[in-house]
């Protein structure tokens, strides 16, 4: 409106301008042209008069009847026609002859010259003066004309006329400044429209984006129509997605991005709010819905997109997974809402299932999450991170052969945090290779200090996948070891299966180099995951450790004790000692003493300890060997 206001203003006001510019230009010709046109037309009857009244004249008709007669017939127009004998007013005719006396007349005709065209006053009026001799005779004819071209009197007439214009020519102006304001207005409108689309709307489904459906979803919780308004947010994702783009293209994924959009949108209820999130997510607002409401609608949603989605020729199984939050059972804002939605499908796609309700227990346990990934660095620099250390004896002797280094963080809000919680955090955020190098300096100068008390055992450390693929672990463990003056067979370090799987060829020269140091490796949870014998057979492995979950249940399992045995008997042929974890009673020590297991370690011994307590262990600690005969495996009940 502000737009069109200053429109009409500037056409207004232009055309104001333009009109005055004409009226002074129309002004001037005008008073110009009707000058010419009367001096032209005074000139001309003045001549045809001189000629008709010379006859008269020459036979002796009085001057004022020939003059009356001449003048009548040739100039009816002429205000006064005056005829001159020398410089005295003979006789005169005309409309305004007899309002002007003869001694004024002569007195204002004193300054004509014949043939000329000149201005005079008489009697305070303007004349146009034209004088002619007539030919023969003693006679000079004067003719006045009354001088309407003075530009005053030309202005007033011309004011009214000139006034009159300009109202016609503002009103057509006005008229077309506000056809031109409306026409530019609705474009504008049409472009606003557009733009405020493409800012609320996804612009490859058309479907509302994440902040129009925060706006919606304010307006639905805030609606004072229905104090009882209940509402499901669901939070839904597009199973292998990334895969799926990875695989085939950008192209096809929007095509099946589409595709699912409108599924989706014909599978809810006509009042459902839906919207895209970005990437894969999807957002569905269930208006007057309960939990059994939205379950029911959630598995519905579910059954009509389980089936194949062709794209481009190709068909696809393609599956949603979904998390959903209730208002106001678990949030009464939309940013809470959406967040807790969000949460759900994460943990959805955790538990591989198809959908999860909000759960706030685990979300407490995501926001602490979330906290300590952003904190974890600086708890290493603050000296937050204590090392403990879980003994491991020999089963032959009974001694102590060396130390799994483990870490705990002292957090000064959670308390002591265990290091499953904390470890694939240090992974996400990046903060894993300080994690460990500073895990493997604690160590090492720990065992030179028992070292230096007679106590000449190992120490494990466990390194991760990101450890593996970071080039400076070996100079870093060669300078360890050369500062702190322990030698490089003290140092095991601890490789899980599933690590080493992930990128075989790269484990096997990054193990191979460190093993060329003398450095000890050892595979942990062995068991548990899905290595090939023949790649664990090109790799350099001194030590194979077998996952506590078949050492707990092998006293009561048949099976989990061939397992055991297996991977016994297994790591002697591969030329590797082998270690159990989680012995927890001394039967399942002795069990494996006649299994022919080289190492023990667990809670039978100690759980893991700080270094003082740890120091006080090994003092007070008094071998004792474990019989070793062998076992033979038979048929052996599952009770026994």
């Amino acid at each position: 409106m502000r737009i069109s206001t200053q429109l009409l203003a500037g056409i207004v006001g232009i055309t104001l301008i333009s009109q005055i510019t004409f009226g002074l230009i129309v002004y001037w010709a005008v008073v110009d042209v009707e000058q010419s046109h009367l001096r032209q037309l005074l000139q001309q009857r003045t001549d045809e008069v001189t000629q008709s009244v010379a006859i008269p004249l020459a036979t002796g008709t009085p001057a004022s009847q020939a003059l009356e007669q001449s003048g009548g017939h040739f100039a009816p127009s002429v205000d006064v026609l005056a005829l001159l004998d020398g410089q005295d007013v003979i006789a005169t005719v005309g409309p305004r002859a007899r309002q002007i006396d003869k001694k004024t007349l002569h007195a204002g005709l004193k300054q004509t010259t014949e043939h000329s065209m000149q201005h005079v006053i008489i009697d305070g009026m303007p004349f146009l003066s034209v004088s002619r001799r007539i030919t023969g005779l003693p006679y000079q004819l004067v003719s006045l004309q009354r001088d309407h071209t003075n530009k005053d009197n030309l202005g007033n007439r011309l004011g009214s006329r000139l006034v009159a214009f300009a109202i016609v020519i503002i009103w057509f102006a006005v008229w077309v400044a506000l056809l031109l304001a409306s026409v530019i207005t609705r474009k504008l409108e049409e472009k606003n429209t557009t733009l405020r689309h493409q800012v609320t709307h996804d612009m490859l489904t058309g479907l509302p984006n994440r902040a129009l459906l925060y706006q919606q979803l304010e307006q639905a919780i805030t609606s004072p129509d229905d104090i009882d308004t209940k509402l499901a947010v669901l939070a839904i994702g597009i199973n292998h997605f990334m895969e799926i783009n990875d695989t085939l293209g950008h192209d096809l994924s929007d095509q099946l991005l589409l595709e699912m959009g409108g599924r989706i949108s014909q599978a809810l209820p006509e009042d459902a709010l839906i919207s895209r999130l970005g990437g894969d997510k999807f957002a569905v607002v269930l208006m007057n819905a309960d939990q059994e409401f939205a379950e029911h609608h959630i598995r519905q949603l579910l059954a009509s997109t389980d089936t194949r989605v062709p794209v481009n020729q190709i068909e696809l199984e393609v599956g949603l997974t979904i998390g959903a939050a209730l208002y106001p059972k678990h949030a009464t804002t939309a940013d809470a809402l959406l967040r807790y939605a969000d949460i759900a499908l994460q943990q959805s796609r955790d538990h591989c299932v198809d959908f999860i309700f909000y759960d706030g227990g685990r979300d407490n346990h995501s926001v602490r999450r979330l906290k300590l990934g952003a904190e974890l660095s600086n708890a290493i620099k603050r000296g937050q991170l204590t090392a403990f250390y879980q003994p491991k004896v020999s089963m032959a002797s009974g001694a102590i052969s060396g130390l799994e280094a483990l870490v705990r963080w002292e957090h000064p809000e959670y308390g002591l945090i265990p290091p499953d919680e904390f470890i694939p955090l240090a992974e996400q955020t990046g903060s894993i290779r300080e994690l460990t190098a500073w895990v493997l300096e604690e160590s090492l100068l720990f065992l030179r200090r028992l070292h230096l008390r007679g106590v000449h055992i190992n120490v494990a450390v466990n390194i991760s996948t990101h450890n593996l693929r970071d080039d400076r672990l070996k100079p870093f463990i060669e300078e360890l070891l050369q500062r702190t003056g322990i030698a490089s067979h003290y140092l095991y370090l601890e490789v899980t299966e599933t690590v080493m799987m992930q990128d075989i060829d790269h484990a096997r020269n990054v193990l191979s180099s460190l093993h060329d140091l003398g450095v000890k490796i050892s595979i942990d949870d062995f068991g548990t995951g899905f290595s090939s014998l023949a790649y664990l057979n090109r790799l350099p492995v001194d030590e194979i450790k077998v996952d506590r979950s078949f050492v707990m249940p092998m006293l009561e399992q048949h099976n989990e004790r061939a397992i055991v045995m297996s991977i016994i008997e297994l790591a002697h042929a591969l030329g590797c000692s082998v270690v159990a974890e989680g012995v927890e009673d001394q039967a399942t020590l002795e069990l494996l003493g006649t299994m022919g297991c080289d190492i023990a370690q667990g809670y039978l011994l100690t759980r893991p300890c700080p270094v003082n307590e740890i120091e006080r262990w090994i003092d007070d600690y008094q071998p004792k060997p474990v019989q070793r005969e062998q076992l033979r495996l038979t048929k052996v009940p599952d009770s026994a």
